[in-house]
């Protein structure tokens, strides 16, 4: 019997069927300080604020966490947005 909290999801031309793990790791101590399972349908900006403590300064992401600055500050207002960029054609990271 399959578990409802699981989903698939198509990332190319490939099916995953499953769960992701999110994890906020602190940048000085390299401590896990919080740790959220969902779906494999569910995409990983989505689950930002909750893996927040609230107490951040900094927060670093790849590219999947560009345009949360708002979702970050809402749960720790003194955070700064140290994302990666995306790479485009005419500017190669």
């Amino acid at each position: 019997e399959r578990d409802p909290e699981m989903r698939q999801t198509k990332k190319g031309n490939q099916w995953h069927f499953g769960m992701k793990g999110h994890i906020g790791v602190d940048s000085k101590t390299k401590l896990i300080h919080s740790v959220v399972a969902t779906g494999a349908n569910v995409h990983d900006s989505q689950v930002l604020p909750d893996l927040l403590h609230g107490q951040e300064t900094r927060y670093w992401g790849d590219s999947a966490y560009i345009g949360q600055r708002q979702a970050a500050r809402s749960k720790a207002p003194k955070v700064r947005d140290f994302t990666n960029c995306r790479a485009t054609r005419s500017h190669p990271l």
